[in-house]
């Protein structure tokens, strides 16, 4: 089954918003969610005074759930690079997935 650009759009949206518990609405395409999370764990490793790694769990949620609602394993292909916006995602999972059916 193809999957438009649109389709993961909607898909990706859901799946970040839920785990950083925000609206969906506010997740763009040039959202920059790993700086978000960064910032977010940041500022939870500065209330806390520990540098405790599971602030950044919710990288982690996202790309697996990622992963399994696209039954997609390239968790390495995106957690490696900075930076990393919802297009830049929705790019990467549609060429994966355009790769599959080819």
């Amino acid at each position: 089954m193809r999957r438009g650009t649109l389709d993961i759009f909607q898909t990706v949206r859901v799946i970040i918003a839920r785990n950083l518990e925000i609206d969906p609405d506010a997740i763009y395409l040039e959202f920059q969610f790993q700086d978000f999370i960064d910032r977010l764990a940041q500022t939870r490793q500065q209330k806390s005074g520990s540098k405790d790694l599971l602030d950044y769990l919710e990288a982690a949620n996202i790309y697996i759930d990622i992963c399994e609602e696209f039954d997609l394993n390239f968790l390495l292909d995106f957690t490696d690079k900075s930076c990393k916006t919802v297009a830049d995602l929705i790019l990467l999972i549609k060429s994966k997935l355009d790769s599959r059916v080819a």
